[in-house]
């Protein structure tokens, strides 16, 4: 099972990334375990981690949503999913494993993170890496809903 100590961590980073990179702050709605690999967004960003800890981490976004805050990231519209916004959906999904990494080392664990891979299409997959479920924290932003995804366990809990 998830450990909700290492979720948080993801939750503050998503707050954080959104902050700085869009200049907006996303409300978070009630957490749910994943029971497929289909992907609620149309866009996502994938980051594997491990280490001492393993898992992974993917933020989902719908297309209008990922055009919206790629707006807000460079100041200027975007009518499709193209490389920048693809770079720009990839930086945020760095930003968050990035930043949950630095606080789950303070409380003494271990874990490398990947290169972000990004998936776009409708209906696309997200296979997490990892023994875990996978817990879904959806966020409101801009009138609109994107998910975080996080499997995430210690090594004692992959036993």
């Amino acid at each position: 099972m998830l450990n909700v100590d290492y979720i948080n961590p993801f939750i503050a980073a998503t707050y954080q990334a959104l902050e700085v990179m869009a200049q907006s702050r996303p409300e978070r709605g009630k957490p749910f375990v994943k029971t497929d690999h289909v992907a609620k967004g149309d866009i996502s960003g994938v980051i594997g981690l491990a280490g001492e800890a393993v898992g992974s981490v993917a933020i989902t976004f719908p297309a209008s949503l990922a055009l919206k805050i790629y707006g807000l990231m460079v100041g200027e519209e975007c009518s499709d999913l193209n490389e920048e916004v693809q770079d720009a959906v990839g930086e945020i999904a760095n930003m968050i494993a990035g930043g949950a990494k630095a606080t789950l080392a303070e409380e003494g664990f271990s874990f490398r993170i990947a290169i972000p891979s990004i998936v776009v299409g409708k209906g696309h997959t997200i296979e997490h890496r990892g023994p875990g479920v996978c817990l879904v924290v959806p966020f409101t932003l801009e009138g609109e809903t994107f998910w975080l995804e996080v499997s995430f366990a210690s090594p004692d809990e992959e036993k």
